[in-house]
């Protein structure tokens, strides 16, 4: 069975939507754990733990509102 051009784009876009949900959430809970728990809110400048929830945020929105042009370049990354 052989895949057409439209429906390997929708497969690398949705991959890639994926790909850019992980890497924002990871990014999300780690500013969030950054600033929440006592040892790393003790060594961790407040700005740098909400700069890494923003980063997190963007990234997610990149995934959720971005076109399928721009999200298939992150289904690409094998």
């Amino acid at each position: 069975m052989t895949e057409t051009p439209s429906v390997r784009s929708a497969q690398l876009a949705r991959k890639g939507r994926y790909s850019l949900y992980v890497i924002g959430a990871f990014f999300a809970a780690l500013g969030i754990a950054l600033e929440l728990v006592p040892l790393f809110a003790s060594v961790v400048p407040v700005r740098v733990a909400k700069a890494t929830v923003l980063l997190g945020a963007v990234i997610l929105a990149v995934g959720r509102f971005g076109s399928d042009g721009i999200v298939r370049r992150f289904g690409r990354l094998d």
